[in-house]
């Protein structure tokens, strides 16, 4: 369980139902059900091939599914209109894996990117909104001036998020936010994204291979095998699981070392 002050309530804001996605001959999920709480940090992990990004991106409507109902603020996903599309686009945040910046652009227009899409604001206000973003990510005044080449992995993904963040989202989606980062990079990581859901109060749908981050960040853990969700809980409860992948996962010398480094024996974080 997460170390935050502040509870998710009971409210879903992701509904999913059935779920079927394919590839040619290939089901990646069949009949998968998953429930998102309002203002919950909900970490999604599984193996290789499980289908999390998968998942990610058929429920923000990236991906159509084969079979299935997705319901997100409200919103069918499956049958959304292009206006719904248009509106919804405003309440939700997405950071992929690689960050997506435009490396054109520097890291202020990028935030500003979404501001002028969706937002009919003078520029100067749009420039305002982004310097606060980018602030709020924990980047430096001069980081905005920048190029995404000219940045450190952990800059960027920070500029990621501030463009995420730009439009005030009530739901953030991210995509292995800690992939490639080094030690203390990701633990700074860590530390700004729940101090992001207790100031903005965020829902967030986190899929991550990252121990470290499911004990610091999760108030619960969906656990994706067999196409489906196997597991949905606490850390606690879903480590008391019998499950073959469960166990290796939670149980393996990862996962022992996160336990470790969140009960305060000696152990890094990261092992």
């Amino acid at each position: 369980m997460s170390a935050n002050s502040s509870a998710p309530d009971d409210e879903p804001v992701i509904k999913v139902r059935g779920l079927v996605n394919r590839f040619g001959d290939y089901t990646v999920h069949d009949d998968l059900d998953l429930d998102v709480r309002r203002g919950e940090v909900l970490g999604v992990v599984g193996g290789s091939g499980t289908g999390k990004s998968v998942l990610l991106r058929a429920i923000v409507g990236l991906r159509r599914p084969q079979a299935g109902t997705i319901e997100l603020l409200g919103h069918d996903m499956v049958n959304l209109s292009e206006a719904e599309r248009a509106t919804l686009n405003q309440e939700i945040g997405l950071l992929f894996q690689d960050g997506a910046l435009f490396s054109s652009l520097t890291v202020r227009q990028n935030v500003m990117a979404p501001i002028k899409e969706h937002l009919d604001v003078p520029q100067s206000l749009a420039r305002e909104v982004a310097a606060m973003k980018i602030s709020l990510a924990g980047l430096p005044d001069d980081a905005g001036d920048k190029y995404p080449a000219e940045l450190s992995g952990g800059m960027r993904k920070r500029a990621a998020l501030a463009r995420a963040l730009a439009l005030d989202p009530q739901v953030l989606f991210l995509d292995e936010p800690t992939a490639g980062l080094d030690p203390v990079g990701a633990e700074r990581f860590d530390e700004l994204i729940v101090s992001l859901r207790e100031s903005l109060g965020l829902t967030v749908f986190m899929v991550t291979h990252d121990l470290d981050s499911l004990y610091h960040d999760c108030d619960r853990v969906a656990v994706l095998a067999e196409k489906r969700v196997i597991a949905i809980g606490s850390i606690d409860e879903v480590r008391r699981s019998d499950h073959p992948w469960i166990e290796e996962y939670f149980g393996g010398p990862r996962g022992r070392a996160a336990l470790a480094s969140q009960t305060g024996a000696p152990a890094s974080r990261r092992a």
